[in-house]
């Protein structure tokens, strides 16, 4: 069993990958154990066409940093490392960028810190991962000083692992399986996090309103919530 904290930056938005890392980690007295010397990756990839300006500001990669990289179809895990677990805040778009260049994926089962984050603390005004990230801190002046390096996909990986030292500790999980369990009920959100209703618990909502958020909704997870909650008020009490 491998579990591996990965994360990818794309040429744009559902582009595809030009940079790659991963950190394995494994449970040790219920925290995790950074694996430093084992398995640690960090690779850049030549795209198809251009970087995009709007992306090429958030992760300060530029074309001519790629010239000598390999194609983006090339990644592909090792054959002595296929990973059982991928962790990553908001997993499925870096899941979803390596199934683009043609790596199989359908093994790996998704650990997803950004829907733990929303579920644990749905006050907060954005889930994003620096946001995330200070939240959780013991030492935000050290945290604010690494989160100068975000958006390289290593750095993200590294501060992905410090939010999921919190969310372990939290919900005192004692294992992988344990953590991808309460990762899976996660997905299912308990609040609005974008649009007209924003920061409403879904409990909370007039039935007109969860009956139009699911005609204009595409979010499988925020589907299944909206419906179980409107199962639950017309089921018999």
């Amino acid at each position: 069993m491998t579990a591996l904290i990965f994360d990818v930056e794309t040429h744009k938005l559902h582009g595809d990958i030009i940079e790659v890392a991963y950190q394995g980690v494994e449970f040790l007295q219920n925290r995790f154990l950074l694996k430093m010397h084992e398995y640690r990756f960090n690779q850049r990839y030549k795209p198809s066409e251009q970087i995009d300006i709007s992306a090429m500001a958030i992760h300060l990669i530029a074309d001519e940093d790629l010239e000598k990289s390999p194609s983006f179809k090339e990644f592909n895990f090792p054959e002595d490392l296929i990973p059982e677990y991928l962790i990553g805040h908001n997993i499925d778009y870096d899941i979803d960028a390596i199934a683009r260049a043609g790596c199989n994926t359908k093994h790996i089962k998704r650990i997803c810190t950004l829907a733990m984050s929303r579920y644990l603390w749905p006050e907060l005004e954005s889930h994003k991962l620096p946001v995330v990230a200070l939240y959780v801190s013991k030492n935000r002046s050290m945290t604010a000083h690494e989160l100068r390096f975000a958006h390289c996909a290593a750095q993200d990986c590294d501060i992905t692992f410090n939010v999921l030292q919190a969310i372990i500790q939290h919900q005192n999980i004692n294992s992988i399986e344990e953590l991808y369990q309460f990762s899976e009920l996660a997905r299912v959100p308990t609040h609005i996090f974008w649009g007209k209703w924003r920061g409403r618990r879904i409990f909370d909502l007039e039935t007109k309103q969860i009956k139009q958020l699911l005609e204009n909704e595409t979010d499988k997870y925020l589907l299944t919530a909206l419906n179980n909650e409107l199962t639950d008020r017309i089921r018999p009490r």
